[in-house]
C-alpha cells in the first residue's frame, strides 16, 4: 500500500500510555483524568509516566499534533499533482486520509466526543481549509465566492467525517473518499451531467 505522511515507530510505553488515556476519556473530562488512573491503567510507575510525558494533557496533543503532521504531509503531496478532472475519481491522496482516519478512529471519537478536546476539531478545519483553498488556487472565478463555497462545503466536509466515524464505520475509505470526492469537486467540473471539456467556474463575478 502506498503511504504517505510520518510512520512514526513508537515506543510500546507510549502506546500504553495513550490507549489509557483515550480510554478514560471516554468517561472523563481530559483536565479530569489523573496520572494515578492512567498508570494504574497501564501498569507502570508515575515515574515511568513523567520519562515519556509531562502530563495528561502532552498525551492528548501529542496525538492531535501527530495526527495533524501525517493529515498536512499527505496535504502536501497531494498539491504536487496537477488539478485536474481526474479528481472527480478518488484520488490516492485521499484514500490515504481516510485510511488514516479510519486508523484511528476509536481515539478521534473520543476527541469529538463530549470528554474530547473542543479545539480539535477547529485545528483540523483549518488545516483542511488551507489546503482546499491553496488546491482550487487556479480555479478561475471570484476568490470570494469560493471562499464561501469552502466554508460550505467544509461544514458538510466535517459531518460527513464524522457520521462515517461514528455510524458507519463498516464502509470502506476508498468508499468514503469518491463520496467526499465527487461531492467536493463535482461543482468544478460538472454541467448537466457532463464533465465539462473546459471547466468553467462556477463562481463567476
Amino acid at each position: 500500500m502506498t503511504t504517505w505522511g510520518r510512520d512514526k515507530r513508537r515506543d510500546s510505553v507510549d502506546e500504553r500510555i495513550e490507549d489509557a488515556v483515550f480510554a478514560l476519556m471516554e468517561t472523563t473530562d481530559i483536565p479530569k483524568i489523573g496520572v494515578g488512573a492512567v498508570v494504574r491503567a497501564c501498569g507502570i510507575s508515575r515515574s515511568t509516566f513523567y520519562r515519556h510525558f509531562d502530563s495528561v494533557d502532552a498525551v492528548v496533543k501529542g496525538f492531535e499534533t501527530d495526527l495533524l503532521a501525517n493529515m498536512h504531509d499527505i496535504n502536501s503531496y497531494a498539491l504536487k499533482a496537477r488539478f485536474g478532472q481526474s479528481e472527480l475519481d478518488p484520488t490516492p491522496t485521499m484514500i490515504r486520509r481516510m485510511e488514516l482516519l479510519a486508523e484511528r478512529r476509536d481515539k478521534i471519537v473520543a476527541l469529538n466526543g463530549p470528554h474530547g478536546d473542543p479545539q480539535f476539531v477547529h485545528k483540523a478545519t483549518i488545516l483542511m481549509h488551507d489546503h482546499f483553498r491553496d488546491r482550487l488556487a487556479d480555479v478561475p472565478g471570484s476568490a470570494d465566492y469560493r471562499d464561501f463555497y469552502l466554508a460550505f462545503a467544509l461544514a458538510g466536509h466535517n459531518n460527513v467525517i464524522q457520521y462515517w466515524l461514528e455510524e458507519r464505520p463498516d464502509v470502506a475509505p476508498e468508499k468514503v473518499a469518491a463520496v467526499l470526492n465527487r461531492l467536493f469537486y463535482a461543482p468544478f467540473f460538472l454541467d448537466g451531467g457532463h464533465v465539462r471539456a473546459n471547466p468553467a467556474s462556477p463562481f463567476g463575478d
